[in-house]
């Protein structure tokens, strides 16, 4: 069973899935066979070719240059509305199996050597009934990157996130704080790490930079992949990449 990481976050929208990409690029520049994954996914489009596709499996896959033929792989579920998974689910007429998802991401560690698995929503973001993005991870055994923000609030939602973690068996190994532009940062912004690090006792693997205008395709992945070397503790995640141990849990 190859390594991997869980990639979680204090709410939606905070930048799993740019931070997940990062990550898969610095890795695939590396020379790490890198497997990526967007088990769930909700508020995905058709294409004109009729295809229903998330963006965020879109983004991943085009990080760890997947191609068009292992959507189904990547991310075995996708559905249209924007809400949270078991909702969207009901929603769209669609069953959540949890067992088959984890067997589907147990699948992919097998196959990678380093695999990114993004949740969605937070931690306690529901994806089937009362099967929680919690028991996804408890469930692949995976140690845990915690995505944040770096304005006021923050260390309150931070250290919740990390404390309910460990409170129930999972191992969170780092913090990553998104959207920090030095230009903009002040006593507040460098308060709050100091903080989540202190409260939380994880501690902070890298403040990652707001890039705008950021479009897929292979030059800009390659400019991402460098901005995580540059700003994020590449070698220390790939440290603690969970091993064979998932073997024995979950489906």
């Amino acid at each position: 069973m190859g390594r991997g990481i869980f990639i979680t976050a204090t709410d939606t929208d905070i930048g799993k899935t740019y931070i997940s990409g990062a990550i898969a690029a610095a890795l695939r520049l590396r020379g790490i066979n890198t497997g990526v994954m967007k088990p769930v996914a909700s508020g995905a489009v058709y294409g004109e070719d009729g295809i229903l596709r998330s963006e965020d499996a879109s983004f991943l896959m085009e990080a760890a240059a997947f191609s068009e033929a292992s959507r189904q792989e990547v991310n075995p579920v996708c559905l249209v509305p924007a809400l949270t998974p078991a909702v969207a689910a009901v929603e769209s007429g669609t069953v959540i199996e949890p067992k088959q998802l984890v067997k589907a991401c147990k699948s992919m560690l097998r196959k990678k050597e380093f695999t990114i698995i993004e949740g969605v929503g937070g931690i306690l973001a529901p994806i089937w009934e009362d099967y929680l993005v919690a028991d996804m991870v408890r469930d692949l055994a995976l140690p845990v990157l915690v995505i944040t923000r770096p304005n006021l609030g923050t260390i309150n939602h931070t250290v919740l996130t990390v404390d309910y973690a460990q409170r129930h068996g999972i191992q969170v190994r780092g913090i990553i704080v998104n959207h920090w532009n030095q230009e903009q940062i002040s006593v507040k912004e460098r308060s709050n790490l100091e903080y989540i690090e202190r409260l939380g006792k994880v501690p902070v693997l890298g403040t990652f930079p707001t890039v705008a205008g950021l479009v897929a395709g292979e030059q800009v992945m390659r400019q991402l992949g460098d901005l995580a070397e540059q700003h994020l503790a590449i070698d220390r995640i790939l440290g603690f990449g969970g091993g064979d141990e998932h073997d024995g849990h979950g489906a």
